[in-house]
């Protein structure tokens, strides 16, 4: 059995600590991507569920050696620490919990850097407390927990916070702040200078009206910027001031000072002020202040990315990347990022060009068309020769994925179509074949009808090479079969032919005509060879014989078998089974 295929986006990415290499979740695995090639240098083996987290350990300074270690963590329940020059495992701690998302304060911490005594280290995990009773109504299965990574254990005891689900932990890039979503709430904790099995962690509670979706720390400043579902993103300034620097607070983050005027801050939240930016239409996925705090990123469904002025709140875009964005992720390096998008793609950025480098493409999602013309709709087509699947994509388009090597080869553009998010479906691309070796292919597309009024149907043959299937387009033929739909396309295995069934009651064969241009063929195009019907009766499905000799073409309760070559009906198959069902 070939297997391919696994989602990239699952989780945020990880660049090295040299910004050569980004370390991916998919799956059950950490695949090791190269960032000057896009493609894959190594994986990291070893759990046995979906990886939910991974964290590069930081090198001590730019001019140290590059350290390869990481923590992963997984819905398996474990924690484990590797090096993924080698790849090697190198510890495992179980907490027998699954792990929705973590975070380790002491890695990003500069102050741990000159300690004279060492200390043990503490990972913040988000987990599902798989012993809550499910048939409670109000049963809280998210808990933020604390695990001991030096001695291979949870904290005994320390609960700080339980929700309905598991939610993911945010961190600040110093380390010293992290905090989770809860509807519309932001909890937010401030990690202690020394910690231990049982510190208490104070906790402030942010509130708006709508739900959160997203939010970020500021690299350097007491600022958090979150975004909600409507596609506003908020802006508190100071956030934290007495409960965490004067120490005089409830621990949930109340408290006793009501007399401040705190612009635009709900009730007794702990912030200075608090200021709302609007761009986006629909909620916003993604959110990150830039490494030296100037500029906030953020993206959803519109596929575009936004980079907000911290100062003047001017925005300037990264428009028509095709997918609604999922998540942003700085480096090392200044001139490098990623964008993670809905569609299964990681993208490569030079930054601050914003200009695309590479792209890290995954299996395309599922595509569902509309009610309407789900029943036209093939399915995926397997060239076994290559070991190559070609399957429909959201985006009017067909990919090619190599089931051999894991990975993308190439994207064919059926038609145009920017991303819209929210827009209806007006086309879509309901048949696919591949001929034999893989050198042409065949697509149907359907434009729906707007109140009954113009529907059309587009046949199109494209010529690729059959290594890097990068598909260029030979022949479109609008409404084939008249204004009938068509039911099956199929290429004949040993020549240029193909066919084409339609429910208006007649098939249509195809050729390939060739021509000498400078001592090599050219392809010029496809043009209809034969016509051919039974009894007027609806052709529903169409395909040749392994040697190309037979033509079989369903007509409703029966199989035609035609010579292709001549166009003449030679057998029919299923008219007694017929008269027996209809007795």
């Amino acid at each position: 059995m070939i297997r391919g295929g696994k989602s990239y986006v699952s989780s945020p990415p990880a660049f090295s600590n040299d910004a050569k290499r980004l370390l991916v979740c998919t799956g059950n695995t950490v695949s090791v991507f190269s960032t000057s090639t896009g493609l894959q240098m190594g994986s990291l083996e070893g759990h046995v569920a979906l990886v939910t987290s991974v964290i590069v350990v930081p090198a001590p300074s730019p001019a140290g050696r590059i350290l390869c270690y990481c923590w992963t963590a997984s819905l398996d329940g474990t924690i484990r620490y590797w090096d993924f020059s080698t790849p090697e495992l190198m510890k495992t701690v179980d907490v027998r919990l699954p792990i929705f998302s973590m975070v380790i304060p002491s890695l990003l911490s500069q102050k741990n850097e000159s300690s004279e005594k060492a200390s043990d280290v503490f990972a913040y995990i988000s987990v599902e407390n798989i012993r809550a009773q499910e048939t409670q109504p109000k049963a809280l299965r998210g808990q933020v927990r604390k695990s001991n990574l030096t001695k291979s254990s949870l904290a005994g005891g320390v609960t700080l916070k339980e929700t309905k689900k598991p939610e993911y932990i945010t961190i600040s890039s110093s380390g010293e702040f992290f905090g989770i979503l809860d509807k519309q709430k932001l909890h937010i904790w401030k990690v202690p200078e020394i910690e231990s099995e049982r510190v208490v962690l104070k906790r402030i509670d942010l509130h708006h009206t709508k739900k959160f979706t997203v939010f970020a720390f500021h690299p350097t400043q007491r600022i958090v910027a979150a975004g909600d579902v409507t596609g506003r993103i908020l802006i508190w300034r100071g956030f934290g001031k007495r409960t965490f620097s004067m120490g005089d607070g409830q621990a949930n983050g109340r408290s006793t000072n009501f007399d401040e005027d705190k612009p635009g801050v709900r009730g007794n939240d702990d912030a200075d002020n608090c200021s709302t930016w609007h761009w986006h239409p629909h909620e916003v996925n993604c959110l990150v202040f830039s490494s030296d705090g100037a500029y906030i990123y953020s993206g959803g469904r519109e596929g575009v990315l936004v980079v907000w002025q911290i100062d003047t709140g001017k925005k300037k875009f990264l428009p028509r990347i095709g997918s609604p964005l999922l998540y942003f992720v700085d480096s090392t390096d200044p001139s490098l990022a990623s964008i993670s998008c809905a569609d299964n793609q990681i993208h490569l950025l030079k930054m601050p060009a914003m200009e695309m480098l590479k792209s890290i493409s995954g299996i395309k999602l599922p595509f569902s068309p509309p009610e309407a013309v789900s029943s036209l709709c093939s399915g995926c087509i397997f060239d076994q020769k290559a070991g190559v699947v070609a399957l429909h994509t959201e985006n009017y388009g067909i990919q090619f994925y190599s089931l051999f090597d894991d990975h993308a080869i190439s994207e064919v553009q059926v038609c145009e179509r920017n991303h819209q998010p929210g827009n209806e479906i007006t086309v879509v691309v309901t048949q696919l074949a591949l001929s034999v070796d893989g050198s042409f292919m065949s697509t149907v597309e359907v434009r729906l009808p707007e109140e009954d009024i113009g529907g059309l149907v587009c046949l199109k043959f494209w010529t690729s090479d059959s290594q890097d299937k990068h598909s260029r387009l030979l022949t479109v033929i609008y409404e084939p079969h008249r204004d009938s739909d068509i039911s099956a396309v199929a290429f004949r295995p040993t020549q240029l032919m193909a066919v084409t069934s339609s429910f208006g009651g007649d098939f249509k064969t195809w050729v390939c005509g060739n021509e000498i241009q400078k001592g090599e063929v050219q392809n010029t195009g496809w043009t209809c060879y034969a016509v051919g019907s039974y009894k007027k009766r609806p052709m529903t499905a169409a395909t040749f014989s392994t040697d190309g000799s037979v033509l079989a073409v369903a007509a409703e309760t029966v199989i035609t078998l035609w010579d292709p070559d001549r166009n003449i009906l030679v057998a029919i198959i299923g008219d007694a089974f017929a008269v027996i069902l209809n007795y």
